[in-house]
């Protein structure tokens, strides 16, 4: 039953962590328009997996590593803020999102790249340490194989299933709206971006909560 209960907490809790604007949902979406359905289904499953890594780790290191990340913090929240703000200003004054050009060929390895983009995110330690934390304050503290392997494959799941859900809605997007309609959408997705880069520079500075 424990067991269970592992996975759909982290189930649930990968699944709502990841509505946020970020870099792989943006990144699967914006790719399963560029490149359709394959393609972006290939990057939601690699975007899935270091959820998957970082879940396992954190499940048995994260009193550690809430720890020893607790003085680096301030510094990862610079580093997620920053990439979101790179990525909201390329959303919003650069990228035209268009069909492939006639002879352009896609880069191989949308899977590696939906993991690297993962990986790239050090904020998901911080994440599943604070839920790993929050079940052992509850009175949840197994650490045996299957309950492990049940925290990180609902992390996996969770995940996966929201960016599927995003690779949907791109084909829809991409079914329905018109190239400037698709370019309005990015460019909201890229404002949200940079309203979320700024609000953790802000937050990293103190000034606000």
């Amino acid at each position: 039953m424990d067991t269970l209960l592992y996975f759909l907490v982290a189930a649930g809790a990968s699944f709502i962590g990841s509505l946020q604007a970020g870099v792989v949902n943006t990144a699967v979406l914006a790719h399963t328009v560029k490149w359709g359905r394959t393609a972006g289904r290939r990057m939601a499953v690699g975007g899935s997996i270091p959820e998957f890594v970082y879940a396992a780790v954190a499940f048995w290191g994260a009193g550690w590593l809430a720890e020893r990340l607790g003085m680096g913090a301030t510094g990862i929240t610079y580093v997620v803020a920053s990439i979101l703000l790179v990525l909201g200003i390329y959303f919003v004054f650069i990228y035209h999102p268009k069909p492939p050009a006639p002879g352009e060929d896609k880069l191989t390895g949308d899977l590696r790249r939906g993991v690297l983009l993962g990986l790239a995110n050090p904020q998901l330690l911080l994440f599943w340490c604070g839920i790993k934390l929050m079940l052992v304050s509850l009175g949840m503290t197994g650490d045996a194989w299957p309950q492990v392997l049940a925290f990180a494959s609902g992390a996996f799941v969770g995940a996966i299933i929201l960016l599927m859900i995003l690779v949907r809605l791109g084909m829809k997007a991409q079914e329905k709206l018109s190239p400037q309609g698709l370019r309005r959408l990015f460019r909201g997705i890229g404002l949200l971006l940079l309203a979320s880069g700024c609000y953790g520079l802000l937050r990293a500075q103190g000034w606000v909560p």
